[in-house]
């Protein structure tokens, strides 16, 4: 999730979130991932993926197979500073590039919050989430962690079968508490070992196993720990 985008704006040299809490196991082909300078792509970022994305201002122009491409026009100007304008403030970002998938993530921030846009440079198509998403390891399915405490959740887990362009919504699990998950390790594409800090009535730790079954993606929980 984009968390106090006014703050990173007002001080871009704070890092960027690398994505939920993750400790992957073999994972797939690592994303290029893009620094930010002066609330554009750096100049690393620009050369690492010459020829896929353009930028002019706040136009980000992505290329697409066939000699397609796919626009997004911000509006950094309102963002910060004298002319503030919280409802029009509009920034769209290149964060990450996926070679496995051959997608983009952009970033699409507001003044508050915002989301992640995962693009596919075959089709354009747009898959809109709410965090960073990491690979499986054999890149069949896309997972995203929300652990946001500043902005709205729409799911704590999220996981988009590749098989699809675009990637099809296959498990989505929000929480009656709070609870803030991550992934401890990938045993493989359809067994992740997580675990989560539980807040409600009380506070534990919950260890538990992601699992793609004949049935679709259950949350098989396990072990508890007070934590005191």
């Amino acid at each position: 999730m984009l968390k106090y985008l006014f703050a990173l704006l007002l001080f871009p040299g704070v890092a960027l979130l690398t994505g939920p809490a993750l400790s992957q196991t073999s994972p797939a082909q690592a994303p290029i991932v893009c620094g930010i300078k002066d609330n554009i792509e750096d100049a690393d970022c620009q050369q690492k993926l010459k020829g896929l994305f353009t930028r002019e201002g706040d136009t980000l122009t992505l290329k697409l197979d066939g000699g397609k491409s796919k626009t997004y026009v911000g509006n950094v100007a309102v963002c910060d500073g004298d002319n503030v304008d919280a409802e029009k403030c509009l920034v769209f970002r290149v964060l990450r590039y996926f070679p496995r998938t051959r997608s983009y993530l952009v970033e699409k921030g507001y003044y508050e919050c915002g989301a992640y846009l995962f693009v596919s440079r075959r089709t354009g198509s747009e898959t809109v989430m709410q965090e960073i998403p990491v690979l499986s390891p054999n890149a069949k399915y896309l997972l995203s962690i929300d652990q946001s405490d500043a902005c709205d959740r729409k799911y704590d887990i999220a996981i988009w079968s590749m098989l699809t362009d675009p990637p099809r919504l296959e498990f989505k699990y929000q929480a009656k508490q709070y609870e803030n998950w991550e992934v401890k390790a990938w045993k493989d594409d359809t067994h992740i070992d997580m675990k989560a800090w539980i807040n409600g009535k009380t506070s534990y730790d919950q260890e538990a196993e992601l699992v793609r079954k004949d049935n679709g993606w259950t949350l098989d929980l396990g072990r508890k720990t007070d934590r005191r």
